[in-house]
């Protein structure tokens, strides 16, 4: 069985110390993509910039504006920025994609709230993506009819918890009074860009967590006949609710998907062991970053273009014939085909217009190129096919695309990925994570935001590490 007081004690023991050098770089890479695309703008940020406005507050920074506001507020806006982004990262779990970047603004504002440390920090982040991980792979919510908000939920009541360095009963209430409190919370499917579920489940953490830090109690056992939760329950464990002594190193060993040439697929994954959250929080490698804008299954036919581009001085004019063959995306939001788009954010999910714009252009910003008109004739001449063989490989958890050019003399150039630069068997370094922040943000303020996340659990305050987001220009991506 698996109970908020099991994740709780989890969680408030999860020390800075316990990770490995590869998990703490990691999860500062998160920290990092988290500020950066949260310079996106976006309808779901200005409502959000609004109420946080008019809650007032300034004990946290709202990401990418002058402006600061209390810690729930605070993480609703920041959050908002991060999800409308649309360029966020994701578990791609068999279940459909689940979101903890959207609780990454609520463990940085309660831990900004706090005055934590860079340590604190960046070991609240991992516990929350080791959290959230394992909600994606074992508590499906879209067979239920629900959205994946619910781990964001839980996740962001922990972390937050963890980054005020609640104990264990004091973390137990958190999420309890989350749970109990948030019903409504991912209910139906979150397929849209700007869906608010998620930041909206990112404040009601940080605020279940202030209530528990004030004292207020929590059910005993929300976790039992919740629709979702429910089913982690039903777990495998002994009757306390802790993980049974037998077998414990090797379900921790398993804990993370360790995507890879010799992984088994994630359905596979998804049966074995259970529920086990790992001490060493090697979860946050599972991530799936997104290198451009726009849906999941947009991001490996842009890379083979990006690539295919680099390789090759494409005339637009004299192309006959673009092929993108790709997966049937199943769970994962579908892209759009309008290859004449109008706005960035239709650009961005149009996979013939971004096709077409990375072969001119490569990973570039939209807004550049918005409306070019040989983006617009190569986009014209884009065709989408789905491979089965393509969508058996989507299924043992890469993201895979071919892309054939036909030239009007008749020649064919070719390029395939079978993970994108961000995929987890292929996660973005620094480098390549800077080169997307560059499309957000001056170089200068590029330079600061990696220096400041890249060593941020050297920090006194957390305040310091967000120092770097002061005068950050807002511009689409």
């Amino acid at each position: 069985m698996t109970t908020a007081a099991d994740i709780a004690a989890f969680v408030a023991d999860v020390t800075y110390d316990d990770l490995s050098a590869a998990v703490a770089d990691a999860t500062e890479r998160r920290l990092f993509d988290a500020l950066a695309v949260a310079h996106v703008a976006s309808d779901a940020a200005g409502a959000a910039a609004d109420v946080a406005a008019g809650e007032g507050g300034d004990a946290c920074a709202c990401w990418a504006a002058s402006t600061r506001a209390g810690p729930a507020a605070a993480a609703l806006h920041n959050a908002a920025r991060v999800r409308g982004s649309a360029a966020a990262d994701a578990f791609l779990a068999p279940d459909g994609p689940s979101h903890p970047s959207e609780a990454v603004p609520a463990v940085v504002a309660a831990a900004e709230a706090a005055d934590a440390d860079g340590e604190t920090l960046v070991a609240a982040l991992a516990a929350t993506y080791e959290v959230h991980g394992e909600l994606a792979w074992h508590a499906p919510v879209r067979e239920h009819g629900w959205g994946p908000a619910i781990h964001t939920l839980v996740a962001a009541a922990a972390g937050a918890a963890r980054a005020r360095s609640l104990d264990a009963a004091a973390t137990r209430d958190a999420v309890s009074i989350a749970v109990a409190n948030g019903a409504s919370f991912g209910a139906g499917p979150d397929d849209t860009d700007h869906d608010l579920a998620g930041p909206l489940a990112a404040r009601a953490g940080v605020t279940a967590a202030s209530l528990a830090a004030a004292g207020v109690a929590g059910p005993a056992d929300p976790f039992v006949d919740h629709p979702v939760l429910g089913v982690l329950a039903d777990g495998a464990g002994d009757a306390d609710g802790a993980a049974a002594d037998d077998g414990v190193d090797e379900a921790r060993e398993g804990a993370a998907c360790e995507f890879g040439e010799d992984t088994d697929s994630i359905e596979a994954h998804a049966e074995e062991d259970g529920f086990a959250l790992d001490p060493a929080c090697e979860r946050v490698h599972d991530v799936a970053a997104r290198r451009v804008r726009g849906p999941f299954a947009v991001q490996a036919a842009v890379a083979a273009a990006a690539d295919l581009g680099a390789r090759v001085a494409l005339d637009p004019d004299a192309v006959e014939r673009v092929t993108v063959r790709t997966f049937d995306s199943l769970t994962l939001p579908a892209p759009a085909n309008d290859p004449t788009p109008d706005t960035v954010t239709d650009a961005a999910r149009s996979l013939p217009y971004s096709v077409a714009a990375a072969l001119v252009s490569g990973p570039t910003d939209l807004a550049d190129i918005l409306g070019d008109e040989a983006v617009r004739r190569l986009a014209a001449t884009v065709a989408v096919e789905e491979a089965p063989g393509l969508t058996a490989q989507f299924e043992a958890g890469l993201l895979p695309a071919v892309v054939d050019v036909e030239r009007d003399d008749g020649s064919v150039y070719h390029a395939e990925v079978g993970a994108y630069p961000g995929h987890p068997t292929q996660p973005m370094d620094w480098a390549t994570l800077e080169a997307k922040a560059g499309r957000l943000l001056p170089p200068e303020r590029v330079e600061a935001l990696r220096a400041a996340c890249q060593h941020a659990d050297e920090a006194t305050r957390v305040a310091d590490v967000l120092a770097a987001l002061e005068a950050s220009a807002e511009r689409d991506l």
